[in-house]
């Protein structure tokens, strides 16, 4: 099973951000808007509404990131230099800026939503 970007799914800012994120790194997984989800993977409305999530299964059981070790987790998926980058959402102190600047984003949507 391919791991699961659950965005916002009455937030164009975060359909547009994950469709770039697909352009970047297209395999490994797939977006869902939350508003599509038929399941809630044990998250709240509220969890869903505040941060992207995404579902992984692994041999241990599903694995869940939020927020920027979500994006660094996809960001994994596709290797390379993008590898390298999606390492830093997990290694502090980068995992500090990295969740900072996440929820800097995330607070600030409307804002942002005119540059993507």
């Amino acid at each position: 099973m391919e791991a699961l970007l659950i965005t916002d799914g009455d937030c164009d800012f975060c359909q547009r951000s994950a469709a770039k994120l697909k352009r970047i790194s297209p395999q490994g997984w797939i977006n869902v808007p939350s508003s599509l989800l038929t399941e809630n993977y044990g998250l709240t409305s509220a969890q869903l509404a505040h941060s992207v999530w995404l579902i992984e299964s692994t041999n241990d059981g599903v694995v869940k990131y939020s927020g920027a070790k979500a994006v660094g987790k996809v960001l994994r998926m596709r290797g390379g230099v993008w590898a390298g980058i999606g390492w830093l959402t997990f290694i502090p102190p980068a995992s500090w800026i990295a969740d900072d600047l996440y929820q800097f984003v995330a607070g600030n949507r409307k804002f942002f939503s005119r540059y993507i």
